[in-house]
């Protein structure tokens, strides 16, 4: 009978805080351009309200199907993740499976909320793992 370990002995470098973000703002360039295309397939209810339209729940649902999807396909990435060589993976260093794909994706925003909050208040980054990660079970790491 073998046993099998759930530790991963490999030592993957995390990724820094400037890749991920990079990463981020190249996924985000992406969602916004497929949004815009949606918007204009699609027929507003009302133009006058900008945030409170019913097309928002669609964007919100292509956000979290893009994430959560790439995040936790065989690429182990969204496109800016690849295209930056990052991949998420479980604190084994295994593939994350789709729920918790959608739990980073969920708990994504608070993490960017604390870290404009330490940027604009001149602290120092933390360099341990952030809040979504940590929730998830998961980590971004060099390919």
């Amino acid at each position: 009978m073998q046993v099998f370990s759930t530790t991963s002995d490999s030592k993957e470098e995390l990724a820094s805080l400037s890749k991920r973000l990079m990463a981020l703002a190249l996924d985000v360039l992406l969602i916004l351009a497929l949004v815009g295309i949606a918007d204009m397939l699609t027929f507003s209810s009302d133009d006058q309200a900008l945030l409170l339209k019913p097309e928002r729940l669609l964007h919100l649902l292509l956000g979290w199907l893009y994430f959560a999807g790439a995040e936790s396909c065989t690429c182990q990435g969204t496109l800016g993740k690849y295209l930056l060589g990052l991949r998420v993976t479980s604190a084994t260093g295994q593939r994350i499976g789709f729920k918790a794909a959608s739990v980073r994706y969920f708990a994504k925003p608070i993490t960017l909320l604390t870290v404009l909050l330490r940027f604009l208040s001149n602290g120092t980054p933390n360099t341990g793992i952030p809040f979504h990660d940590a929730l998830s079970k998961s980590r971004v790491v060099l390919r």
